[in-house]
């Protein structure tokens, strides 16, 4: 019988921590590859890329941070 998980939200920052650390990875291949993509009538730039990169790298770190450290009991 599997366990139950006792911690829905450290599950939950462990799945949006894959998810930034996946939107930091393609906006970093749309900086080097000097790709520009239109979504919604938003076009990205290197600029755009550049904060992005960082903005979701500094996320999936906190949220990693958060999910994987061991509780205080």
């Amino acid at each position: 019988m599997p366990t139950p998980i006792t911690n829905w939200k450290k599950e939950i920052a462990k799945f949006l921590c894959g998810g930034e650390a996946f939107h930091a990875v393609t906006h970093a291949y749309l900086l080097v590859s000097g790709t520009q993509l239109t979504v919604l009538g938003i076009t990205t730039t290197p600029t755009l890329n550049t904060f992005s990169v960082i903005t979701a790298s500094l996320l999936a770190i906190a949220l990693g941070i958060y999910a994987w450290r061991p509780s205080k009991h």
